[in-house]
């Protein structure tokens, strides 16, 4: 069960030197010294991004928890929380890093954790000494039935014609297993189009790639004819590939849907693709892909986990979100539009109200400074709210209780040309005794500004 936290409003000061508190905190409001009644509440709804930093996400769900895995580029993570919005601030477990015969990999992409039988597999891409002519499809297994736990290389996945590939993914289907990727049809046509081909076990393809989307469309094209990121969405008996198409650099960069129309997956023919993208660029938010599909705790209401660049314009320096969708009374998914960085979202149906507000209690020409509390001490999950238009990465020291801890690294928000000043959310782990203490953030003229932060209600694992 979540904890409820009380905060009681005594008379307070801060120590202008330090971050001693000598009795108890009042708010006060940007206006530096004017003093308003604090804010303490538990947050019922949440701010993309769930992860300030990341591409290609995967998210899954076994049990209790939600598991989740991104492109870290030279080594496979894992992320394990029991919500949809505390990701970040789950346990992360590396449960595999290259080594031995695979000490040459590099450009580690896409990873893609499953559950077939009684273990885990990861798929994932990789090219060897950064040779991107290299990069092909590759599988680990678990050893035991634990996704964190330990991992055995496999080795390539591959068709017989041996081409180059990238973005696993599996569909199953009617008690078959299907291989998807994204790949050229040789080194003279690189044109990333999307293939599958049945497989004989989790760990092998049984038969050559078909393929079964091209980049033909305007929208999939104007910057660079790329189909790529397949993912598999089932519902109700229908099932869709949804896909990143054009250049993932851009902000053009968007996301197309194949339906499976007949009964063979692997006949061209029997997908057949939208003739406009399903998810694009909106409100803000530009370049959205990859993306991968949940339910919420209660099992009612579909989520969407994505990436998308930082800004306009920004590229391949991307952060992970999530939103939820619908579907059509066709049956189709209804993805609707992004969510703006600016706009609240009600948490997942069924998730507790895990983290707890707060409002600075000072804010100066020089910091601004929190009062918190947690009912024991531990490690806690503590995302903070920012917005940085100074066009470029803001260093800013922070204390807790005084004692200096490692700098916050505060990426810019600010979009180009149209300087639309966006906020963003970073988490971080604190350790914090029990009670309350002061958490203090230099902030000053050229630094990102942090209207408010957010506490996990409980202890996390680290």
């Amino acid at each position: 069960m979540r904890r409820c936290l009380k905060f009681r409003i005594l008379s307070t000061f801060l120590i202008a030197t330090g971050l001693m508190v000598a009795a108890w905190p009042v708010a006060v409001s940007a206006k530096s010294g004017e003093q308003v009644s604090p804010v303490l509440t538990k947050a019922s709804n949440f701010y993309n991004p769930i992860m300030d930093n990341g591409a290609d996400p995967w998210m899954t769900q076994w049990g209790k928890n939600y598991y989740l895995t991104d492109t870290t580029g030279d080594n496979i993570t894992i992320w394990q929380s029991d919500s949809i919005t505390n990701i970040a601030s789950g346990k992360s477990t590396i449960v595999w890093s290259p080594g031995g015969a695979q000490s040459d990999f590099a450009d580690i992409w896409s990873p893609e954790l499953r559950h077939f039988g009684s273990h885990w597999y990861i798929y994932f891409a990789a090219d060897r000494n950064t040779d991107n002519a290299t990069h092909r499809d590759y599988v680990l297994q678990s050893v035991t039935n634990n996704p964190l736990g330990r991992y055995r290389f496999v080795g390539e996945i591959h068709d017989p014609a041996n081409q180059w590939m990238i973005d696993p993914n599996v569909l199953q289907l009617n008690g078959k297993l299907y291989f998807l990727w994204s790949g050229w049809l040789s080194a003279q046509n690189q044109v990333q189009r999307l293939f599958i081909a049945p497989m004989s076990s989790p760990t092998k393809i049984d038969g050559n790639g078909v393929v079964i989307s091209s980049p033909v469309m305007p929208w999939e094209t104007s910057d660079a004819p790329i189909n790529e990121g397949p993912v598999t969405l089932q519902h109700a008996g229908k099932t869709f590939i949804i896909y990143s198409a054009n250049a993932s650099w851009k902000n053009h960069y968007s996301l197309g849907m194949l339906t499976l129309r007949g009964t063979n997956p692997l006949s061209p023919k029997d997908w057949v693709k939208d003739p406009n993208p399903v998810f694009s660029s909106a409100n803000g938010v530009y370049g959205p892909g990859r993306a991968s599909f949940v339910t919420s705790e209660n099992k009612k209401q579909y989520w969407m986990i994505y990436h998308a660049a930082r800004y306009d314009g920004s590229g391949w320096d991307r952060s992970i979100r999530a939103q939820p969708f619908t579907w059509n009374q066709n049956g189709t998914p209804n993805f609707g539009k992004p969510i703006a960085l600016d706009t609240p979202i009600a948490l997942p149906e069924g998730e507790a109200q895990n983290r707890v507000n707060y409002l600075p209690v000072l804010r100066t020409s020089n910091y601004v400074a929190f009062r918190v509390h947690v009912s024991s001490a531990g490690t806690y999950g503590m995302y903070v709210r920012y917005q940085n238009s100074t066009a470029m990465t803001a260093m800013q020291n922070y204390t807790i209780n005084g004692k200096l801890q490692l700098a916050l690294s505060f990426p810019q928000t600010e979009t180009f040309p149209s300087h639309q000043d966006l906020y963003s959310m970073m988490e971080i782990d604190v350790t914090l005794p029990k009670g309350y203490s002061v958490i203090k953030i230099a902030q000053g003229s050229l630094d990102a500004k942090v209207p408010f932060l957010q506490l996990t209600a409980d202890a996390v694992s680290s």
